[in-house]
């Protein structure tokens, strides 16, 4: 916490209106980071004391390759989640723009789950890893054997692959 040197400053609610307001405004973050422009999701876990360090380079990455004119800005990294638990919600907005760049993706991916490996944490914190993510599990798990695992339980109680097929787990020939 703060005495520990983890935060610079925090707000605790103090009766149920203001954990009302604090949460609608968390609430309010995915819409109106989706009103904005196309938006490149991460829900990572790291350790509390990188926590914000992907946001930043992440942000030095993309001004580095799109340098600003004053303009709007190419890509815009925000973030939110939940410092308590390490979870945070890596959000890249291209503002005015709601199709997928593939430039901007390329920065981003797999820079972030690579980023995030080597910080010890999870490129999948409590929202799965569905069909974007499950192509980097293979190369992101912490022990392939982990992985071999996962293909063994999925095997015994899916044998014919019929649930939730293409999500999680990567096709075995990736």
């Amino acid at each position: 916490g703060v005495e520990g040197g983890m935060l610079e400053d925090g707000v605790l609610a103090s009766d149920l209106g203001q954990v009302q307001e604090m949460w609608d405004v968390r609430e309010g973050c995915n819409p109106a980071a989706r009103d904005h422009g196309y938006n490149y999701k991460y829900d990572l876990s790291l350790p509390l004391r990188q926590y914000y360090d992907v946001v930043e380079e992440v942000r030095r990455r993309l001004a580095e390759r799109f340098p600003s004119d004053g303009g709007t800005p190419r890509a815009v990294a925000v973030n939110w989640g939940h410092v308590i638990d390490g979870n945070i919600h890596l959000n890249v907005v291209t503002p005015g723009r709601f199709e997928e760049d593939p430039e901007v993706l390329s920065i981003l991916e797999p820079f972030v789950f690579e980023y995030t490996k080597k910080q010890g944490g999870s490129i999948s914190a409590e929202h799965g890893l569905g069909r974007c993510k499950n192509q980097y599990l293979g190369q992101l798990a912490k022990d392939p054997r982990s992985l071999m695992a996962m293909r063994s339980i999925k095997d015994i109680f899916d044998p014919n692959g019929i649930m939730n097929p293409g999500k999680y787990l990567p096709s075995a020939s990736a």
